[in-house]
């Protein structure tokens, strides 16, 4: 009885704590894989689809690595309320004459919640982790057509005092995109094609079983725009699953490589942001911010990406 308390205890804090991570398809597992990744695409407003390639594009979609010019080493930390935590590492690369890879690590969760029993005593505290372990290559064609995949596993893991509940599963994203010229890129992605958390509750409960949470499919369509006005770029994406869809809008303004001021419409939330760059010993970095708006009066969210251009 113990153990089913904390456990439905913890799936309830659970399912809310994925419920105010995600932006959308809160109520459906894999929440927190649905975020958006780095400051850049977030102040954009998860609009990325084509955008032009970085260290966090694999994300939005596996097409873009193949146009990668240099070699990328990345971080991001993301600051949310209620003491949870999201975090990125990932490294880019090009592979002459024609490819790219990207590998990528995400980490999110919540721990120290305190644990009670149905007469209210404490039972200890309670961990709850999520990883996400990346693998994307892709290929152009032509100089101008791409298509990419990405490999992912994901696990979670739900620690209570000596017992535990874990679930991992696979996942699959591909993509293309088309370049017609430095200045337009129209791409599309599909990610999330079978991806799946199981777990197996036999060591739990006297009668427990194995159960599986598949995640919704995403597909996404768009295209990134470099204006009449050099230093202007509008990036558009319309992003859907099986429950919901919405329109993705950036618009992002530079000056040289130094500065940038970003905004984005993502569905039905405004964001914003901005981004440096400059020289770091004998290596080019670009430092980014993003302010993500609550969703559900959870708090704003304030995300800081830091990217460094190897060769």
């Amino acid at each position: 009885m113990k153990r089913f308390l904390i456990l439905l205890v913890s799936v309830f804090m659970m399912l809310q704590g994925n419920r105010l991570l995600a932006e959308s398809n809160g109520g459906y597992a894999g929440a927190f894989m649905r975020l958006g990744l780095g400051a850049r695409h977030l102040a954009l407003g998860n609009s990325s689809v084509a955008a032009p390639v970085d260290a966090f594009s694999f994300y939005y979609n596996p097409a873009l690595s193949a146009f990668h010019e240099k070699r990328m080493f990345t971080l991001s930390h993301r600051f949310m309320s209620l003491d949870r935590r999201f975090d990125f590492i990932g490294f880019a690369s090009k592979i002459p004459p024609g490819a790219g890879f990207s590998l990528g690590w995400i980490h999110s969760g919540v721990g120290d919640i305190q644990g009670y029993n149905m007469i209210g005593e404490q039972t200890g505290t309670i961990d709850h982790n999520l990883n996400a372990i990346y693998f994307n290559f892709a290929r152009v064609f032509a100089g101008k057509f791409a298509v990419g995949l990405t490999i992912k596993h994901m696990r979670e893991d739900l620690n209570f005092g000596a017992d535990s509940y874990n679930a991992s599963g696979w996942g699959w994203d591909f993509g293309a995109a088309y370049r017609f010229n430095q200045k337009l890129t129209v791409a599309a992605s599909l990610r999330d094609v079978g991806s799946k958390l199981t777990a197996n509750t036999e060591k739990l409960f006297e009668f427990g079983g194995t159960t599986v949470f598949t995640f919704p499919k995403i597909w996404s369509v768009g295209a990134t725009y470099l204006t009449p006005l050099p230093w202007l770029r509008v990036n558009y994406a319309f992003v859907g699953t099986e429950h919901e869809n919405g329109q993705h809008l950036g618009l992002e303004a530079t000056y040289r490589n130094i500065l940038a001021l970003r905004f984005g419409y993502n569905k039905d939330q405004l964001t914003f942001g901005a981004g440096m760059g400059f020289k770091l010993w004998k290596f080019f970095t670009t430092l980014d911010y993003a302010f993500v708006p609550s969703v559900v009066d959870e708090g704003a969210s304030h995300v800081f990406s830091w990217q460094f251009y190897l060769n």
